[in-house]
């Protein structure tokens, strides 16, 4: 058992709606470096909300998120922006700058932070394609890529900042049954070889099935975490047995 501290920790965690309203449900939860945590559950029960809060993206209505070991909601504006280059978070659609190419997409952030020299930074950026398995041109406009190659650029963007922490939101949305397989074994090298914690929003429950150390049920009526496919398959809960029977038809 890994007795480090947690990378993060949630308590009593109650995210808004977009209307501003809360959501009813509490969460509480802790993540451990190379864990794989999956928030899943039907429409409408928050999961996007919850994963922005967990991320310190938006301020929640109630509870406390610490990172890192540090309580986001009290950060001040410079804590806030260190803290996002060790927490990285891909939106739903990885949007990239349309205007420049792949390389530069995945390159620009440490340029910016000045991280190297050029040279070193488009040296570290080959590296992290390489270990993503990047399939496609790194001279190309986002807009002539596919999703796949789009989702493994703004992955390795954040990369760059050699990140602790990886949130993101629906990351096998309109990509193909084989490029969701791709996508599954890079976020476990993700976990597994940098040891990073990755919680992921996702509708993909063959991933959840097979690699989730951790799994957050998010509904409308309940929410509630589990320790991996098994108890949570064998919950008795009526919102989770409706939601597997609902997946499986």
């Amino acid at each position: 058992m890994n007795a480090a501290a947690p990378l993060l920790q949630a308590r009593d965690l109650r995210p808004r709606r977009e209307d501003g309203a809360p959501f009813e449900h509490p969460l509480s939860l802790e993540v451990q470096a190379g864990e794989t945590v999956c928030l899943v559950g039907p429409n409408g029960g928050g999961k996007t909300a919850y994963l922005r809060a967990l991320a310190a993206v938006d301020k929640p209505a109630g509870g406390s998120v610490k990172l890192l070991g540090k309580d986001a909601g009290r950060l001040d504006a410079d804590a806030w922006r260190a803290l996002r280059l060790r927490a990285a978070y891909v939106l739903e659609g990885a949007p990239l700058l349309s205007v420049v190419n792949g390389l530069i997409n995945v390159t620009l952030p440490a340029m910016y932070h000045r991280l190297g020299t050029a040279a070193q930074v488009a040296a570290a950026a080959q590296e992290l394609l390489k270990f993503l398995d990047y399939p496609g041109r790194q001279d190309l406009l986002p807009a002539y890529l596919n999703q796949h190659e789009r989702l493994l650029l703004a992955i390795a963007r954040c990369l760059m900042l050699s990140p602790e922490l990886m949130f993101l939101d629906e990351p096998f949305h309109m990509t193909d049954n084989a490029c969701r397989e791709r996508e599954a074994a890079v976020f476990r090298r993700l976990a597994g070889d940098k040891g990073l914690a990755v919680l992921i929003a996702t509708h993909n429950l063959g991933f959840v099935r097979r690699y989730a150390d951790k799994i957050v049920f998010l509904h409308a009526q309940w929410a509630g975490c589990f320790d991996g496919w098994k108890p949570f398959s064998a919950s008795a809960r009526s919102e989770v047995r409706d939601f597997l029977d609902t997946d499986q038809r």
